[in-house]
């Protein structure tokens, strides 16, 4: 607490009631969140390869606790930052087949997308779509499925991963929550690992002790996990005086 509140008073001196000058320095300083948050996705990348050194990690699941944790958002991000800023070929793919969302954020047709290629045997040119920024390329969902669980068991979504594996430096899986999702069970020993995010202050840890355990269970590898949605209670300038 004492250097928190040296920092407060030395800020209160220093910047007294210049509410005008810090609102015209936001948009700086939003540019500086976004460096910061593209740095956060380049040390995921640097940890998840560092600590698992001999393996070749090329597909990789992201998966959460609960809709609405942000893992939709992580794995679009670090899609993004690997085939924008290291220059990769990138494959995104739709895993959550029951509450799609990567259609919404790149702007493209959810048709002729995952469940079209495997079970209606659609070419894979038609359902990849490359995508801005960089080198990324998406898969949307496709057409509905009543149980998606059955696509992802079936022998023909292991060879579509194993065939785009070769093709792409990364093939990223945006999947649905882990705690009753028997979707997720089944993706899982077929990637080279998961990657698990939680909410922070709101996920709690019995939780998260339980998705691992499933993924496990299941017989998936957890490369990490992603603490998302920190939150700071004291202004962003004051926490770089302490």
């Amino acid at each position: 607490m004492g250097k928190t509140f040296e920092a407060l008073e030395r800020a209160e001196k220093e910047y007294g009631d210049k509410t005008l000058e810090l609102s015209i320095g936001s948009a700086r300083r939003r540019r500086e969140r976004g460096h910061a948050a593209k740095n956060c996705y380049e040390v995921l990348k640097t940890n998840i390869l560092a600590r698992h050194p001999g393996h070749l990690i090329k597909t990789i699941l992201f998966s959460g606790t609960t809709h609405g944790d942000g893992s939709s958002t992580t794995s679009i991000n670090f899609a993004t930052t690997l085939a924008c800023n290291c220059r990769l070929e990138v494959l995104l793919i739709e895993a959550n087949m029951r509450t799609p969302s990567l259609h919404r954020a790149f702007n493209v047709e959810t048709e002729h997308g995952l469940s079209d290629l495997l079970t209606n045997g659609n070419e894979s040119a038609l359902c990849i779509k490359k995508v801005d920024p960089g080198n990324l390329s998406v898969v949307t969902a496709g057409s509905r499925l009543t149980d998606p669980v059955t696509l992802f068991e079936s022998k023909r979504f292991f060879d579509f991963l194993i065939a785009e594996r070769e093709k792409y430096d990364y093939v990223i899986l945006d999947g649905p929550s882990v705690p009753g999702s028997s979707d997720v069970r089944v993706i899982c020993n077929k990637v080279d690992g998961v990657v698990l995010v939680l909410e922070a202050g709101k996920t709690r840890k019995q939780v998260a002790v339980r998705a691992k355990q499933e993924l496990e269970e299941a017989g998936g590898k957890l490369l990490g996990v992603v603490l998302n949605k920190r939150k700071f209670y004291i202004p962003e300038w004051i926490y770089k005086r302490l």
